[in-house]
């Protein structure tokens, strides 16, 4: 002890000008975004190797920078970036900036991946799967926090706490899914067509539904008034957001068009499908993301609502042009985002809440299974319990948006840090668990029948 001690006491004196706060701001942002990069790419790296999400191990080393204590040194205290919502250091105050930077980024390319086109084409079972897919866990979400912060352990903003989880409880990622299943070689299967149609209406539920929920947040706290003209005029002003940008992607493919083909003597002459204007897109698309971020901000909404829809205005003709150049911008700020989310987990007395994190991830699951599976078999009984199965599974992993949206309800004071460490470990481990058994389910299925496939 006396030796951890000794350590503890020598990194302390190492980095006691940030303690101080005596460095100069570039010098010590450099040296601070330097070491968290690091370390996150080189977990990362590590959970990649097994198999597992990158981004569970940049969540990973943000928890050990805040939490793994060497002789009372932790290094988020010897980078003077512990998060202390009343007297924030200023190194902290840019690091946040620079997460916060990473998760727009993020929300832009999620959105990009979001086509209203593909909206039209998901069908009456897809639809059905991503509507069930918000009611389902947001009840659960819901009910879980009412029962536990009303009966088992009373909380007066108990409220506000469940509606954020039942928010985070929301919204499918995608991503990983995705991955699995093009891994597999399955994209073109019933089950995969369903569950990629039912997350992008998922996604833009789940966004509507992130909306209403800081809307309502902002209009109840700070000495707000609970009344109902507070809240419908909030819920209008956070519909009204959303949707008037929806009609706009919606008016984009058709402005697109005319755009492209017009009628000469020589006949119908068309321009690059691509990207039919001659500015550059980058440019106006990084203007869209930060204008319409900034505007959701002022607006009482969260800033990565403004971004997602800022995405899905490039989403159906400039996607091609733009994803390079957002992949490039992600893999080096997004990376500060999730280390960002670790370092706020708190993992001091996790063992009084592990009832809570183990009912979280039951619901989480079950819920979104419901969903897939009763969305499959009441819209369309030819497809059978083992497609109802398929897509259930595949709707389960929850991934970076609920964890987002932890983040939102922590930093705005609605939920609890207890509840916010629960979300996290819900949102990982539903990712870890979501590929393996979706991949053994597709394997039961079609290993045995591969005509199946082509149903």
């Amino acid at each position: 002890m006396s030796f951890m001690n000794d350590i503890g006491d020598a990194l302390f004196e190492i980095f006691e000008p940030f303690a101080l706060e005596s460095l100069p701001l570039m010098e010590a942002v450099l040296i601070q975004l330097f070491i968290i990069f690091l370390l996150a790419r080189l977990f990362a790296e590590i959970f990649i190797k097994f198999g597992m999400l990158g981004q569970v191990g940049e969540i990973v080393a943000g928890i050990l920078i805040a939490n793994l204590v060497i002789g009372g040194f932790t290094l988020a205290q010897g980078l003077n970036i512990e998060w202390d919502p009343v007297h924030p250091s200023v190194y902290h105050e840019v690091f946040e900036v620079i997460a916060n930077l990473g998760v727009i980024f993020l929300l832009f390319a999620v959105g990009m991946e979001t086509k209203i086109c593909d909206l039209r084409a998901v069908g009456k079972t897809a639809s059905s799967v991503a509507i069930l897919g918000v009611l389902i866990p947001f009840v659960f979400g819901f009910g879980l926090v009412f029962i536990y912060e009303v009966y088992l352990n009373p909380h007066p903003d108990w409220f506000l706490h469940a509606l954020f989880m039942a928010a985070a409880m929301v919204a499918t990622c995608i991503g990983i899914t995705a991955r699995v299943l093009t891994e597999m070689g399955v994209m073109d299967t019933i089950e995969s067509k369903i569950i990629v149609g039912a997350a992008v209406v998922d996604d833009i539920l789940a966004m509507i539904v992130l909306a209403v929920v800081v809307g309502i947040s902002g209009a109840t706290m700070n000495g707000g008034s609970f009344d109902l003209f507070t809240i419908g005029s909030t819920i209008a002003v956070a519909l009204i957001f959303v949707i008037s940008i929806l009609l706009l992607c919606t008016g984009i493919p058709k402005a697109k068009e005319y755009q492209m083909c017009r009628l000469t003597e020589k006949g119908m002459e068309c321009q690059d499908r691509d990207w039919p204007w001659k500015i550059e897109p980058f440019p106006l698309a990084m203007l869209t993301c930060l204008g319409l971020s900034a505007m959701a901000i002022s607006l009482g909404l969260a800033a990565i609502i403004g971004a997602f829809l800022a995405g899905m205005l490039f989403a159906e003709f400039a996607h091609g042009k733009l994803e390079s150049k957002f992949k490039g911008i992600n893999a080096f700020l997004v990376p500060f985002f999730f280390v960002y989310v670790g370092m706020r987990v708190e993992m001091a007395g996790f063992t009084e809440i592990l009832g809570l994190a183990v009912g979280t991830i039951i619901l989480a699951i079950v819920g979104k299974y419901l969903a897939g599976y009763f969305g499959v078999i009441w819209t369309d009984k030819s497809l059978g319990k083992e497609t109802g199965n398929i897509v259930g599974i595949g709707m389960s992993p929850r991934g970076e948006v609920g964890i987002i949206i932890a983040a939102i309800g922590l930093t705005a004071g609605a939920i609890s840090r207890d509840m916010y460490t629960v979300v996290v470990f819900m949102s990982i481990i539903t990712a870890l668990i979501a590929p393996p058994w979706l991949a053994h389910a597709f394997k039961k299925k079609y290993e045995s029948d591969p005509a199946k496939m082509l149903d």
